[in-house]
């Protein structure tokens, strides 16, 4: 018996989907489990396409529900960007917790393209000290304290500029500005995966470019681990210059990872462009779909559990 095409059509979309799993084997490593998830998640669209163009009533592409995370997500990260800008040497202790990100203005090489953009270095958040707080004041002073402490880091780093190899340029804290929102408590999570999904921030470990400004140190019995892309090219943390560690990455490497990044990542420009931009993803006619990889890719190598300073904070 003939089938009709469009059976066979299903039949062999069927196949394809077993051959997915099968690929995957029993104990696939996480870069395969992320690659094949991302993969069916970009196909399901074209499926349910497929399957609304079948229909005579139009079916939107999504519906909006205000408790979905990632409309949250969206949500506040507009939210931040309607914040003013604040140099990052001004911030003053404040009550509440919530999500940042901080933008580069100064002549560094490595930045040299997102200098004076709307595209972040860095994005972060600050959970809130108690984790059932309802008001800013509950939640402590959790965001700034956040930002002072990068401040700190990147002052850090300024004050060892007489010191820096002939390879390697300095950074001003004068030259970072940041935009921060005190929001309600746990809304911080889903928006900030949603800005470094959107961004990639080279200084974020997701993008696994630049990472490590975040880490704190460890003790010294630790030390004889890697040191962080970020303490590479900017040096100056003392735990991070022990002369027992050993670079993650070479200034070349981290140089090109970040160059990489931001050719296959567009450098928002334009501040009114960029909110329309996060509109888009609540159109119901396009929705915009997230990616979850990287610039670099997923088989590109990141932080390390030995790497010096302890993880990044999350």
């Amino acid at each position: 018996m003939v089938r009709s095409p469009d059976r066979t059509a299903i039949n062999e979309l069927e196949k394809a989907l077993e051959a997915v799993l099968a690929a995957a084997g029993d104990n696939p490593p996480p870069a395969v489990v992320r690659r094949i998830r991302d993969g069916l998640a970009a196909h399901a669209e074209a499926v349910e396409a497929a399957r609304s163009s079948t229909d005579p009533i139009r079916m939107p592409r999504a519906t909006f529900d205000p408790a979905d995370p990632k409309a949250i997500g969206r949500m506040v990260s507009i939210a931040l960007l309607a914040q003013p800008l604040i140099a990052l040497e001004d911030i003053q202790p404040a009550y509440g917790s919530g999500v940042y990100a901080i933008y580069y203005r100064g002549e560094h090489p490595l930045y040299a393209s997102i200098s004076g953009s709307e595209t972040p270095i860095y994005v972060g958040k600050a959970d809130p000290a108690n984790h059932d707080a309802s008001t800013a004041r509950e939640q402590g002073a959790k965001l700034t304290a956040r930002l002072l402490e990068h401040a700190g880091t990147i002052g850090t780093a300024e004050a060892y500029a007489d010191q820096l190899p002939a390879h390697l340029s300095p950074i001003h804290l004068r030259d970072f500005v940041c935009r921060r929102l005190v929001c309600a408590t746990n809304a911080q999570l889903v928006a900030e995966k949603h800005l470094i999904r959107t961004f990639w921030p080279i200084w974020n470990s997701e993008t696994k470019a630049c990472w490590g400004m975040s880490k704190h140190g460890d003790a010294a019995k630790t030390r004889a681990n890697k040191r962080s892309p970020w303490d590479v090219v900017h040096p100056g943390r003392a735990w991070a210059l022990d002369e027992r560690l050993v670079d993650s990455l070479t200034p070349d490497q981290i140089g090109q990872r970040i160059a990489e990044t931001l050719e296959r990542v567009p450098v928002r420009r334009d501040h009114a462009a960029l909110l329309e931009e996060m509109l888009e993803g609540f159109r119901q006619e396009d929705a915009a779909i997230e990616s979850h990889t990287p610039p670099v890719g997923d088989d590109v190598e990141g932080p390390q559990p030995d790497e010096a300073g302890g993880a990044d904070d999350e």
